[in-house]
């Protein structure tokens, strides 16, 4: 009786674990995890928060998940019904191509380096606390930030709330061990990112860092002066630099702006072959991994006591990985060969696997893909499961260990920035805040989404607001510019996302708690003057103390025009219309017409007996669809411009006066004999 019982309680917790994996993204695997009782983690995180909104929101999405699958198996089911196996066979040799193009396409030498601190915030606060090495702690309160590799052996990881942290340590150590929680302090962390890329940058000038902790490295023309040329480490940082800042003037000089080179200059990486060729991928590999070892041990220096990770691959995505997989201090190295590659990524799980999130982890699963080898050897039914064939692609590239990620060439960074989809800022804070300070923080992460849009230099067209509120309901809308209008500064997005927010908040049904905003910007253009149209260029600001009066337009198309009707004469009288004059004339067709009694005139046509200056000390602006003058504030001239905007009526009025004009034009003219028919 007593076993049958302790099955069945065995039996829940492996349904705990597989739906705490399933909801939370606290309930996996991070570094400094392994051998862990995962079943007893799951099911105390369940147990303390299973009744949560949070918990309640995340059953619904994967309700919906389940659903999705359910519609996946279905249509697989009744395709391999029509289709039959040799339709598989079929598929995998249409992809074989696409394989062998990949796989040729790989990189001779394992260059690409990620760097990854460990436990970085947790770290930088260890190097003033050094009591809290032997002891489970986390940096941050109501939500962990970071924790250290004691904590990691109860469960305790980033993105987890700080009671529930607590909780598991106080219940897995049996009393005997209680959480330490330090407060955050990102000056400090700032300083510590800092002096670690101070250090890097001497192996990879162009490196990319895309938080504090972690960086993106080529080591191959380091390298290629290093044992290419056999010169020290201070002539490679040397010749890089002056490479560097060679691409810099050249960029800014332009292309008819060259200059002489000196054949007398210091080695420099952009006039003198060199090259790894002479080196065979073992012994690069070995001198790679040597000079990774010799940079961590630098960065360690330079930091006082911060240690580093690193992972060695020819390229980011399986050098990501690797950087994961001996921590802390540690470093994992992957050779270049296609069967190195495969032996390396093939064992793993698909969620290592950059991209493929909780959801996707799901569906895999679901279908019986649990490792990427699977994911190869079902590439087949992937291709047909994901109805996206972007999502399919994706997903056979990474199950042969591809990516093209794989250099900070030029054309990849351009790549980067004019090929990237979007780039977003979010912030989450204690619900319960003032209007006034949600507004505040939405300012905030509009300034900071500014900032890293002009360190790429890109404009975007559309601005998409997203609401999560504390029933953790999530709710998000998006609004276009005008068409040619691109933005980048936060003077230009703080009130377009403002009104979205109020907007919701007006339209939302219940209580309007918000924890966590974020702003996302897509459809980008870069900036180039000749190319960009911000927003402010195409408002005219009339000066404060003087109003000009333009000069009544002349030509056909700033001219009013008429519509259908008839005067006492049987002449065509037909009402007046206005296109302003802003608009340009184009080839071959006309501007629609604009409705006077909607949109009023920019100004009447009897314009002359008006004064040619009339003291105003309102500030005003010209609108740039109707030319008409507003005073006021942005908010007047937002809401006009908005109703200038509003395509849909525009369209409407147009619709109404062609059918108008259609029925008019169509109608018999009757004649005095018609009566006596």
């Amino acid at each position: 009786m007593t076993d049958n019982n302790n099955d069945d309680v065995s039996s829940n917790n492996v349904a705990t674990s597989a739906s705490a994996s399933a909801l939370i993204v606290s309930a996996t695997d991070k570094a400094g995890m392994e051998g862990i009782d995962r079943t007893k983690i799951d099911a105390i995180i369940l147990r303390e928060s299973g009744n949560s909104n949070f918990m309640k929101q995340q059953r619904k999405r994967d309700a919906a998940v389940d659903e999705r699958i359910a519609k996946m198996k279905k249509r697989l089911d009744e395709h391999m019904q029509n289709a039959g196996s040799h339709a598989w066979e079929e598929s995998e040799r249409r992809m074989q191509p696409e394989i062998d193009r990949l796989v040729k396409k790989r990189k001779r030498l394992s260059t690409c380096v990620v760097v990854d601190m460990d436990a970085f915030y947790m770290s930088c606060e260890l190097l003033s606390r050094p009591d809290l090495n032997d002891k489970p702690a986390v940096v941050g309160g109501g939500m962990v930030l970071t924790s250290n590799y004691v904590a990691r052996r109860y469960g305790v990881r980033s993105a987890m709330a700080g009671w529930i942290a607590d909780k598991l340590v106080e219940e897995l150590s049996n009393g005997k061990e209680k959480l330490v929680h330090v407060a955050s302090n990102f000056d400090l962390y700032t300083r510590k990112a800092h002096e670690v890329r101070l250090v890097l940058a001497e192996y990879d000038p162009k490196m990319r860092a895309y938080s504090l902790d972690e960086a993106y490295l080529d080591l191959e023309p380091y390298l290629s002066l290093r044992f290419g040329k056999g010169l020290k480490h201070e002539e490679v940082v040397a010749a890089l630099s002056t490479a560097d800042q060679s691409t810099f003037d050249k960029d800014e000089e332009g292309e008819d702006g060259g200059r002489e080179n000196d054949d007398d200059s210091k080695p420099s990486a952009e006039n003198e072959d060199a090259s790894l060729d002479h080196l065979s991928p073992d012994d690069a590999l070995k001198a790679t991994a040597t000079i990774v070892e010799e940079m961590r041990k630098r960065v360690t220096e330079a930091t006082g006591g911060l240690t580093c990770s690193a992972g060695l691959a020819n390229n980011f995505m399986l050098s990501k990985i690797a950087s994961d997989l001996n921590k802390p201090n540690g470093q994992c190295i992957v050779g270049p060969t296609n069967k190195e590659i495969l032996d390396f990524i093939r064992p793993m799980k698909v969620r290592k696997i950059g991209g493929i999130g909780r959801v996707t982890e799901k569906i895999l699963n679901a279908f019986g893909i649990n490792t990427v080898q699977e994911l190869y050897d079902r590439r087949a039914s992937v291709q047909f499961i994901f109805a996206k064939q972007a999502t399919a692609n994706f997903l056979l590239h990474r199950s042969v260990g591809w990516s093209n990620s794989d250099s900070n060439s030029k054309d990849e960074e351009e790549e980067s920035s004019l090929g990237q989809k979007g780039i977003s800022k979010e912030r989450t804070f204690r619900a319960g805040r003032t209007w006034g300070e949600v507004n505040g923080k939405l300012e905030e992460i509009a300034e900071a989404l500014s900032g890293a849009m002009q360190r790429k230099n890109l404009f975007a067209h559309t601005i998409t607001l997203k609401v999560k509120l504390s029933t953790f309901d999530i709710l998000s809308r998006a609004k276009s510019m005008a068409r040619g209008v691109y933005i980048q500064s936060a003077q230009e997005m703080i009130p377009i996302v403002s009104k979205i927010l109020s907007d919701l908040k007006k339209e939302h049904k219940g209580t309007f708690t918000v924890r966590l905003l974020g702003i996302r910007c897509s459809s980008f253009k870069e900036g180039s003057d000749s190319q960009q149209k911000q927003l402010d260029s195409f408002l005219v600001k009339k000066p404060a103390n003087s109003t000009t009066i333009p000069p009544v337009p002349t030509d056909i198309e700033s001219s009013p025009k008429k519509f259908d009707g008839q005067d006492e004469t049987g002449q065509k009288q037909e009402r007046n219309f206005v296109v302003s004059p802003y608009r340009k004339r184009t080839d071959g067709a006309s501007s629609p017409p604009v409705r006077r009694d909607i949109i009023s005139s920019p100004r009447p046509f009897a314009a002359a007996a008006a004064p040619a200056s009339v003291s105003s000390p309102v500030d005003e602006t010209v609108c740039p669809i109707c030319s008409k003058t507003i005073a006021g504030n942005n908010d007047n001239l937002n809401r006009h411009v908005d109703a200038c905007l509003n395509a849909g009526t525009v369209a409407m009025l147009v619709g109404e006066s062609n059918k108008e004009a259609n029925e008019r034009s169509n109608k018999k003219r009757r004649v005095l004999t018609d009566f006596f028919a």
